[in-house]
């Protein structure tokens, strides 16, 4: 049997009659190890390498250490809980490093804990200070020091597929849209799965929370992973929550003043049925007009006799009797809708836990209202037994108590589970793993041509320059202060090696004069810009190529080459 011909390193195009065949089984040949293929240098070399970069970095993923320590990262950390048990973790921090291009400073451990540990919103912070802006990048990513928690790393220049995340509120909006749905199944490694559009609607729709939801009785940890990015059943949660009910109403409220106004209002009214656990009456009609229609200040009216506390409870949100009584005598009247939706619409952020919830009081009493809560001398402590009772004890406070209003009012709230702690945005370590692999390209390409490995990451680290830089200025001192940068443009303006004693404004200026004079521009955020920044890396391997070879070294050859020179 004839072997497949062996990787091929940094092989000249030109001596290749056939340099895509050739590249088809290099790639292909893959192993326990990864060996990338370079074919060419400079403009030519880079161009192979962006065509065949995808099957590349695949392999590259698939590769058995790789692959195992991918995986770990994956499954490992979301128990990561602290800064701590980041060192503690060789393997996790092996690759939360790698992803920022960091991995040199894995036994720097003293001085990667003050990073992580840094105060981001103290400018003099250790983070803040170093002019290497992948630390801090580092430090905002997994955000250990400061409140809110992760933050998706913004080291890719690539579209972030989690940047969607909010805008898909339900499966069909991901199946429905073949491009992320592509993009989704591949960071998740599932590309198999996306003919399969009812099995893929069945794990998004899972309840995460409910050990026996179908992402979670399946043995692969991706499909719950899947699950969990997009948090359909938590949106749906947020939807039927207290939040989402004042929100459909906060224009309609004052609207409700018949029972055909809600009775005919398809939506409206199965948005009211579900608060109070209601839903199987939405059809009946004459029964739920009885029940709005009620007085409920008279104790023989329909609702107040019905033995189910829920449908009184409905009658006074709307409490249309009283509404009529006020508008006949021409008095105001406030509705217990209006006044919670009111209340409610007014909170720019949702409460996350019970203990929250109580310590708004104007909330609590509104709501308490809205559920017609009985008095009682215990009735802060006893609501909160019932919001903290555990859901899955069939003995809970909960599960046991005979007042459905209870259960009504538990169920109106999507709060955090209390042990949740420190949770990672939908995507972080995919992310981050995406991120390692992107570099870890880079670097073994870079064994074989290093000014490949600059060509492969200018676009992130210009743009990582822009992100960092609040000035113009500030931007090329970020660019001077970064080694890769710095060596192209340096070797796109052909600068002598003894440029880097100048004054550092003398460099900055004199960058930014040779900027405008070649690129049309000294602005660092334009020259990031696709055409602009094509052009500079165009530049750059030409240079960068005729010096290596030692070929065409005479200015004239170069200024014809480039089309222009130094004037």
């Amino acid at each position: 049997m004839q072997k497949s011909p062996p990787p091929i390193r940094n092989v000249k195009a030109q001596t290749l009659p056939n340099i895509s065949n050739w590249a088809e089984v290099a790639i292909a040949g893959g192993g326990a190890v990864f060996t990338p293929t370079v074919m060419g240098t400079g403009v030519s070399g880079y161009e192979f390498l962006m065509r065949t970069r995808e099957r590349q970095q695949e392999l590259l993923a698939k590769s058995a250490p790789v692959a195992r320590d991918t995986d770990r990262f994956v499954s490992k950390l979301k128990d990561i809980q602290t800064s701590d048990q980041l060192m503690e973790d060789r393997s996790v921090l092996k690759i939360a490093l790698g992803a920022f291009g960091l991995d040199e400073d894995i036994n720097n451990t003293a001085f990667i804990k003050k990073i992580l540990d840094s105060d981001l919103s103290d400018g003099k912070s250790l983070a803040n200070r170093l002019a290497d802006k992948r630390y801090l990048a580092f430090a905002k990513a997994f955000n250990f020091a400061g409140e809110g928690g992760p933050s998706m790393p913004t080291t890719k220049s690539s579209d972030d597929v989690s940047a969607q995340l909010a805008s898909i509120q339900s499966a069909d909006d991901l199946l429905d849209d073949p491009a992320l749905l592509r993009a989704t199944l591949k960071t998740f490694g599932l590309e198999a799965d996306s003919g399969n559009a009812y099995f893929l609607k069945q794990v998004l729709n899972s309840d995460l929370t409910d050990e026996d939801s179908f992402a979670n009785r399946l043995s692969d940890p991706r499909y719950a992973a899947l699950a969990e990015a997009f948090d359909l059943s938590g949106k749906v949660r947020d939807q039927e929550s207290l939040y989402g009910y004042a929100k459909r109403f906060a224009d309609k409220a004052s609207d409700i003043r018949t029972p055909e106004a809600l009775l005919e209002d398809s939506e409206l009214l199965g948005a009211t049925l579900k608060m109070f656990g209601l839903e199987a009456d939405a059809e009946e009609t004459v029964f739920l007009e009885a029940v709005l229609t009620s007085n409920l200040r008279d104790k023989s009216s329909f609702a107040n006799q019905l033995e189910d506390k829920r449908y009184a409870a409905l009658a006074g949100v709307f409490d249309l009797a009283a509404m009529a009584e006020a508008d006949a005598n021409g008095e105001e009247f406030t509705s217990t809708l209006q006044k919670v939706v009111k209340t409610v619409t007014s909170r720019t952020t949702q409460i996350d836990t019970p203990s929250d919830f109580f310590k708004d009081i104007p909330l609590m009493l509104a709501t308490f209202e809205f559920f017609d809560l009985p008095s009682r001398t215990d009735s802060v402590p006893f609501a909160s037994r019932i919001l903290e009772s555990d859901r899955n004890s069939p003995t809970s406070l909960l599960n046991v108590y005979p007042d459905e209003r209870y259960r009504a009012f538990a169920d109106a709230f999507n709060f955090k589970s209390p042990d949740a702690g420190r949770s990672y945005p939908a995507g972080f370590a995919e992310t981050v793993v995406e991120n390692y692999l992107d570099r870890q390209f880079e670097i073994e390409i870079g064994s074989a041509d290093p000014d490949m490995r600059i060509a492969l990451s200018m676009e992130r680290d210009l743009k990582q320059v822009v992100a960092a830089g609040s000035s113009n200025n500030s931007r090329w001192f970020g660019i001077l202060g970064s080694k890769p940068l710095r060596e192209v443009f340096e070797t796109a303006f052909q600068l002598p090696s003894s440029f880097a004693s100048l004054d550092i404004d003398r460099q900055s200026a004199e960058l930014q004069s040779r900027s405008e004079r070649l690129f049309g521009t000294s602005d660092v955020a334009k020259l990031a810009e696709t055409d602009v920044l094509n052009e500079v890396r165009r530049r750059y391997l030409l240079l960068s190529n005729v010096s290596s070879s030692g070929a065409m070294s005479s200015a004239s050859i170069v200024a014809t080459l480039l089309g222009g020179g130094e004037e």
